[in-house]
């Protein structure tokens, strides 16, 4: 029942929620009613998928990919994406990323590194990896202390990153990187297969995304007004 509440919170746009707490602490009856009516538009629209993928757009980097560079990846990088509760497995977003990481360490025949906290250690296993075809940075608790943290495992000197993550946490991770002197590519192939979606059907789909791109939106001021990136 909890998991069930959880993730019914977690499909609903975050502007609808912030709108709804909001509502609660005005008394004009006005503008209860104008807050109901926003509450319903930013429902509606951000469960678009084409709303969704639109946005999502903003936050492509193509310039970075390997095809546009004329330069050799010198790592793959696999950002964590944490584990299970138990800290028996990897989360399925880490699993993913660290598949497509040994995709493209395979293809450029050079090492991965898995950065994050619990999940690097079950990665290499649960990928089946050869002992000394990886690194391990286990410290960070986000992109900005992996991208300092890096430099204990590796040289800026050695070559550009090559991320093995998703497209709408390219733009902070780049700015984050560069911001520590680090080169950095992306795959002329995304991490995700799944098709550009401009359909205009309401799906929880787009509303979960809709979130992610708030997420990273917010992450990215932050980052910049604090002088991350």
């Amino acid at each position: 029942m909890k998991t069930f509440i959880l993730q019914s919170i977690v499909s609903i746009p975050m502007p609808t929620i912030w709108i709804g707490i909001l509502y609660f602490f005005i008394r004009s009856n006005y503008w209860k009613k104008f807050f109901i009516y926003l509450g319903f538009i930013f429902l509606f629209f951000p469960s678009l998928p084409i709303v969704s993928t639109s946005i999502h757009n903003f936050f492509l980097s193509d310039n970075y990919k390997v095809s546009k560079q004329d330069k050799k990846p010198a790592y793959v990088l696999v950002p964590g994406a944490g584990a299970t509760n138990d800290g028996q497995f990897p989360t399925l977003k880490s699993i993913q990323r660290a598949e497509y990481g040994k995709k493209l360490a395979k293809e450029f025949s050079i090492p991965i590194i898995f950065s994050g906290g619990l999940d690097v250690f079950l990665l290499p296993k649960f990928i089946k990896l050869e002992k000394f075809s990886y690194f391990i940075e286990d410290s960070s608790e986000n992109t900005f202390d992996m991208a300092k943290k890096l430099k204990k495992i590796i040289k800026v000197s050695d070559g550009p990153l090559l991320l093995a993550t998703e497209p709408i946490h390219h733009k902070r991770t780049i700015l984050t990187l560069k911001k520590q002197n680090f080169d950095v590519l992306i795959p002329d192939n995304y991490i995700s297969d799944k098709k550009t979606n401009y359909s205009v059907i309401p799906s929880v789909g787009s509303i979960n995304s809709f979130n992610d791109i708030i997420y990273e939106t917010l992450a990215i001021l932050w980052y910049f007004f604090s002088g991350k990136i």
